[in-house]
């Protein structure tokens, strides 16, 4: 409470603000401050009650390396051409010489590094960093760690004296954020220090004080209210299949395939407890920032890669274009911007927008042409700004191994939204282009273009499926919103509105190459 009391008093603007980036992998919005009172997420619950929570921010692409390739070089997806995780931005035209979003805090003199996952790992980007990276390696359930009962899958996992290594990956990954903190702390400079953890990322691996039964017991946690796939819904949009699923239980192997209820509570559990261990680590970084004396003099942004689907509309990942896939939580904290604390705005911000507005934020320019998205900084001088009420948000997913252009073919796609599969490649079949609106999503689902000069893009003249959803009454804090599940787009009385949207999507899209 004395932190929250303190941020309001006025905060006198630095000349040169430092940056503190905050990263978590695969984490919906599920936390306090975004509604779930079911969670412990204090550290995180404390940073939004001393800065702004977008309570509508969206991921450009629901899967890691994609779309961290494109919110820290600040290029849509579609401009980078790293769809899958077979390349990075600096392959794309003209991307050797782009400047990434510590890269130009770096240019401008501040001290940048980074610890954990925040490029996607084996593809960090050393031109970024003055001070050498660190991506630790994963550390997945082990020998001696308790797992999960028989009939429940081995996506979550409790490490023990026992465990063959009795440490996590998060204790590595703080052990080099917190040094890191340190040296720029040290280093005279203004900085910049990224750390990115690995959870609520599968598989769930939490150490004792953070069990799923220990933290979330009983019947504190529901199943999804809407577990069946939305009807109507095109073949190759959803990702029903154990085998390319994230929680990988063998009941899930087609649209109707649900996982049993008691599974799927337990699937939710350690999840839920994996968010609080990211909570809880993210709370490490934030203490040291007010030990070093740094807390009121820095920005720090916080943020998942994209969001995460625990069964609802029988969905086990990301991978998709859904309200649920794409949505995260995005908190930001300018002590000085002394409107925005303890606010939510519902200004619909997308990740791509991070890079011109911290920009923004710290006074810097030099940004080069090439850098997309939208600065959103006026809302935190306004949460309530209308400035961006006509701001649509855009994400996208690919998929592969299909059988095109066969609205009757039921059979899913495969190999995991073509993570592995280069785009000039026939397996990769099509692309799924979404937009938010204040009150819709529409989805649209494109063949790729294998014939074009470069072997690259949609070919929007035989769109093979629809998807359009009502949320003029969503507030972004119910995971279990019933418009996510009713397709509308082959309803008669939205035929003008799908043509409508489908158009402007269309025209967007068109500009982000």
């Amino acid at each position: 409470m004395l932190t929250v009391l303190s941020s309001m008093l006025a905060v006198t603007p630095p000349t040169r603000p430092n940056v503190l980036h905050l990263v978590a992998d695969d984490l919906r919005p599920q936390l306090g401050c975004y509604g779930q009172s079911e969670m412990k997420t204090p550290n995180l619950d404390e940073l939004a009650a001393t800065g702004l929570v977008f309570s509508h921010a969206y991921t450009n692409f629901a899967y890691c390396a994609p779309s961290r390739n494109s919110f820290m070089s600040g290029r849509r997806p579609d401009r980078t051409r790293a769809l899958n995780f077979l390349t990075t931005f600096r392959m794309a035209p003209g991307g050797e010489d782009w400047v990434t979003m510590p890269q130009l805090f770096k240019n401008a003199g501040y001290f940048t590094s980074s610890a954990g996952k925040v490029f996607h790992d084996g593809m960090d980007d050393p031109a970024s960093w003055s001070y050498p990276s660190n991506q630790t390696k994963w550390i997945s359930c082990l020998e001696g760690d308790i797992l999960p009962a028989a009939g429940l899958s081995r996506a979550f996992c409790g490490v023990t004296n026992e465990s063959k290594i009795t440490y996590t990956d998060e204790d590595l990954i703080l052990h080099e954020g917190l040094k890191r903190l340190e040296l720029a702390h040290e280093s005279g400079k203004p900085w910049w220090v990224s750390i990115g953890v690995h959870r609520p990322h599968v598989s769930f691996r939490v150490p004792a004080g953070f069990y799923g039964n220990e933290l979330y017991p009983g019947d504190v946690v529901k199943p999804p209210k809407h577990p069946e796939a939305p009807s109507d819904l095109p073949f190759m949009a959803g990702n029903w299949d154990y085998t390319s699923d994230d929680i990988g239980d063998s009941h899930h192997h087609c649209q109707a395939c649900t996982v049993p209820t008691q599974n799927a509570i337990e699937y939710r559990r350690w999840y839920y407890a994996a968010v609080t261990w990211t909570d809880h680590n993210m709370g490490l970084a934030l203490q040291k920032l007010k030990d070093l004396g740094e807390y009121d003099n820095t920005i720090v942004m916080f943020h998942a890669d994209h969001g995460w689907q625990l069964g609802e509309l029988n969905e086990w990942s990301k991978k998709t274009n859904t309200e649920l896939a794409t949505h995260i939580p995005m908190l930001i904290r300018v002590p000085w911007k002394t409107n925005s604390i303890g606010k939510k705005t519902n200004v619909r911000m997308e990740l791509v927008d991070l890079y011109r507005t911290v920009a923004d934020l710290a006074g810097l320019t030099n940004i080069q042409d090439s850098v997309q998205g939208k600065s959103v900084a006026a809302a935190l001088d306004d949460p309530s700004t209308t400035v961006f009420e006509e701001k649509a948000a855009f994400s996208q997913i690919g998929r592969c191994q299909c059988q095109k252009q066969d609205m009757s073919n039921t059979v899913q796609c495969g190999l995991s939204a073509c993570g592995r599969v280069p785009l000039n490649d026939t397996d990769f079949n099509f692309m799924g282009y979404t937009m938010r609106t204040k009150d819709y999503r529409y989805t649209t689902w494109v063949s790729w273009n294998h014939t074009a000069s470069d072997l690259y893009g949609p070919s929007w003249e035989y769109p093979n499926g629809h998807e359009l959803y009502n949320l003029t009454t969503d507030t972004g804090m119910d995971f279990d919103y019933d418009g996510y599940s009713v397709n509308l787009a082959y309803e008669p009385g939205y035929q003008s509105l799908v043509q409508q949207l489908h158009q402007q999507l269309k025209d967007a899209v068109m500009k982000m190459h």
